[in-house]
Order: structure tokens, then sequence, then C-alpha cells
């Protein structure tokens, strides 16, 4: 028959049981102190520098440690380790990775440096070297895409030929999305903007918005942009009252550059001088010097532009003027015509007669100038005579001054 174990209610008298529990707390913390030592208890660390890295990686096992390898290029053996860490003599937790570094024996190749060549000339560099190159694309914000950033193991380790070098080669910069933050504190706007792994540049600008907020950044927000690169912007400053410099009688580079260093801005305007000497010189600014006004206001500045005087133009000597005199004549009249004029009206002194009339050719065909020239000191005639009209018709006679 099967014997049933029984359980009772503890006797222990009330005043007995904080002893009792008290004990059995005692002997579990005694428990865990044993178990746990076991796995991460102190020993010395063996000394194995020199040994071979077989040797020495057996020596630490048998103490409880296990260990890391580190191969370098050395004149000393291969396998011997070189060094180790912690160093033989320490103690230490048998929980610790001891590192060793062991020779890989002396190199007979040195790895070329090929940090910024084009990513093919950089590996026929390696394998004219004697290297296999093992290209690894990397993020970089120095070289361009497509360039050698650098190796592993570096430029001028000495290493064994026909190994193995890894090549890094750029694949540009890493981008991410600018952050918007326009509107934002100062502050709270470079955290954004370096949490996003960018730059941040400043500049001020007198916007009277919000004095401290951003109201612009270049580049604006959303756009993809190079991790490192700088994001700049512009702070709304509140304006200051500054004094208006005196720009009176510099050049025009010079009055603004002297705006510009007293937070104003330069407007301008021209004005017609007769001196060479004012040309591109400041006359007049407004507001002018002295005067209080807040940073970033306009002054407008009055700039000479030399224009050089019109020569007089010399008077042009008149021109032949005609004098015309006009009568009528009936069928077969022959008559004689003077004409005479002043002085004035023909100043060159002499002139020439013609007949003409408006019978065509043949009202003239008789008529001719029978004399012409001067007649006393201040008027001048001239003398047609007609004949041979055979009709009614109307004649003038033309006088054309000659200039002389």
């Amino acid at each position: 028959m099967k014997t049933i174990p029984s359980f009772s209610r503890s006797n222990t008298p009330k005043a007995r049981r904080p002893m009792a529990l008290a004990s059995v707390a005692t002997a579990a913390v005694a428990f865990a102190l044993v178990v746990g030592g076991c796995g991460d208890k102190t020993e010395v660390v063996p000394n194995t520098v020199d040994q071979s890295v077989e040797v020495a990686q057996q020596m630490l096992s048998d103490k409880g440690f296990q260990s890391t390898v580190t191969r370098v290029t050395s004149n000393q053996l291969a396998n011997e380790v070189l060094k180790q860490s912690p160093v033989g003599g320490t103690d230490a937790k048998t929980s610790e990775k001891i590192a060793l570094t062991v020779s890989n024996g002396p190199g007979d190749g040195i790895v070329p440096d090929v940090a910024g060549d084009a990513a093919d000339r950089a590996e026929r560099e390696l394998r004219n070297a004697d290297f296999e190159p093992v290209v690894k694309e990397v993020y970089s914000s120095v070289h361009e895409a497509g360039f050698a950033v650098g190796t592993n193991p570096a430029a001028g380790t000495d290493m064994q030929k026909e190994t193995k070098v890894t090549l890094n080669v750029s694949r540009g910069p890493r981008h991410s999305s600018v952050p918007d933050v326009i509107g934002l504190s100062e502050n709270n706007a470079d955290a954004a903007l370096t949490n996003a792994g960018f730059r941040v540049d400043h500049a001020f600008k007198v916007a009277n918005k919000t004095p401290g907020s951003i109201i612009a950044q270049d580049p604006v927000g959303g756009v993809s942009a190079a991790i490192g690169s700088s994001v700049q912007v512009v702070i709304d400053r509140k304006p200051v009252k500054v004094t208006v410099p005196n720009a009176v009688g510099l050049t025009q580079a010079e009055g603004d550059r002297k705006l510009q260093n007293a937070g104003l801005d330069a407007v301008y305007s021209t004005k017609i001088v007769s001196s060479a000497s004012q040309n591109g010189i400041v006359l007049a600014e407004s507001p002018g010097a002295g005067s209080k006004v807040n940073e970033g206001t306009n002054v407008a500045l009055t700039i000479g532009r030399y224009k050089r005087p019109t020569p007089p133009v010399p008077p042009v000597p008149p021109g032949p003027s005609s004098i015309v005199k006009q009568f009528n004549l009936k069928a077969d009249q022959t008559k004689t015509y003077t004409v005479v004029w002043s002085s004035g009206q023909c100043p060159g002194g002499t002139g020439n007669a013609v007949l003409s009339g408006d019978g065509g050719g043949s009202a003239m065909s008789g008529a001719q100038i029978t004399d012409q020239g001067p007649a006393g000191k201040r008027s001048y005639y001239a003398t047609t005579q007609t004949s041979d009209i055979t009709s009614p018709v109307t004649l003038k006679i033309t006088i054309t001054c000659l200039v002389q």
C-alpha cells in the first residue's frame, strides 16, 4: 500500500518564526554565492608571451579563460604570441577574455596608399603590389562617389603578399531629409538640424516678426542633403537704434561700405554734375548723418554723374534763297521786265535770273535774260525780254541768289 504523506500547520510559536525565516534566507544567499562563484572566479592570468598560439590558448583554458586572437605582421616566428591583455601575472575574472596578439610572420609587401584614387586605379595599384583587393562600398563626405577612401589594413602596413586587402570605395555622402525649422526658436532649430546630422550656420536679419525665431533656411525643409553638410538659418533679430554715418564726399563704394558696417542699407539716385571730380561721389544722403534710425533702414545716397558739356553748334551759312516775280503776257506781245531786290534778300550780292512759264517750253522759246548783276550798292537787278508769245501765258522770273 502506498503511503501518502500528510501535512499540517506549523506548530512553531509565532515568536520563533522570524528567526526561522532568517536562517532560510542566510542559507539561500550562501548557496547563491557558491553557485554563482563557480562560473566567475578570480584566477591569476598565465603569461603566454613567446608561446605558440596553440600552447597559449591551452594554458589559458586550463585556468578557465577564453581568448581572442589578432594576427599582425612581425619579424618573430609565425604563430608566436607577441603580447597579451591582461598581462600575465595579474588577477582576472575567468569570465574575462584574454586578448592575444599573434605574429603572422614577416611580411614581404607594403600596402600602397590609394586614398583619393579612382576605384579602378586603386584596384590596379593593389594588384601591382601583389595583393588581392576586395571592394567594399562605404559612405564618405570627404571623397566623391567612385573614389577610394582607404584600405584595411591601412596604407604602409607590412604584410604577406597574395593576401586580401579591403578597398573601401566611396558611395558619396549619406543623404537625409533636411528638417523644416521655419518658425522654431534658435535652440530648437539647432537641435533638430544637429540631431539629423547637419551642421548649422547662423545669420541674422531684422524682420520685425518674432525675434529669436527662424524666418528662413537654406536648403529649405524637405530637401535631401548630404549628412554633415551645412544648413544656414536666418534668425529674426529685434532692431536696435544706430547712428547714420556721414557718407557725403566718399565714393559710392566707400559710402555703401560705411553704411553696411553701421547695419544700414543703401539705395541710390543720380544727379548730373558739371565737374569730373564729382563723378561717382556721394553728394547727399537721407536721413542725414547723425540721425538715429532702426538697424536695417534704407539710406538714400545721391551720386554725382559727370556729363561732358555739349560743344556749341557753329552757325550754318544761309543757303541759296530765291525771289520770284510773276506777270501775264498776251499773244504776240513782247515786253521787257526788270526785277530789283535788296542786298538783304540776296546777301551774296549776285543772282541768276531764270524765266519759266506754265505754257511749257514753247512759252519760253522767245524769252531770254538780257542782263543781270549789281545795280548800285544795295540792290541788284535782272532783266529779261520775251517775244514770240503765241497765246496768253503766265510767266515768272525766278532769281536764285548766289552765296559768296
